[in-house]
């Protein structure tokens, strides 16, 4: 099966997913939204997966799609000042089990990928390194250079 395909075989549960997709109306980073940030760090950590040959590419891919599925905006003020950073990766995580039965590797990966600002919760798995690794890389390319990467236009996956 060719990468996209897999990708979106993988994947399109969960973008197309009602709750999911609510997470175009929350803002990441710059004019970005969770869910094109979501879908980003995803197809990155895709990639990479298949670079390093990793073998679970399901729960990859699953875990990327849902590490901020925290459902609520942080830059209002109430939210802004609070300890977001350290607490969302937990939110999502509980998210992802609630809307998508996810396994306990894939909450873990979840769980881990905002490490080393949550100290406490490093990747116990290669894919949790990988996840947290390609969140920085998109966080870093949509904060410096608003621009979003492995975008709609990539050639990377038919769905949006």
């Amino acid at each position: 099966m060719k990468k996209k395909e897999l990708f979106n075989e993988i994947a399109r549960e969960i973008l197309e997913n009602s709750e999911f997709i609510t997470s175009r109306n929350f803002i990441q980073h710059g004019g970005i939204s969770i869910y094109e940030h979501s879908l980003g760090v995803a197809r990155l950590s895709f990639s990479m997966g298949e670079f390093f040959r990793i073998q679970d590419l399901k729960s990859l891919t699953r875990a990327a799609l849902l590490h901020d599925f925290f459902l609520y905006d942080w830059h209002v003020p109430e939210k802004m000042w609070s300890l977001h950073g350290w607490t969302h990766p937990a939110a999502a995580a509980e998210n992802g089990r609630k809307f998508f039965g996810i396994s306990g590797k894939e909450y873990s990966l979840i769980r881990s990928h905002m490490w080393p600002y949550t100290l406490f919760h490093p990747p116990k798995y290669r894919e949790g390194w990988i996840i947290c690794a390609a969140d920085k890389c998109v966080s870093l390319a949509e904060t410096l250079f608003k621009r979003k990467i492995f975008g709609r236009n990539s050639g990377f996956s038919a769905l949006p």
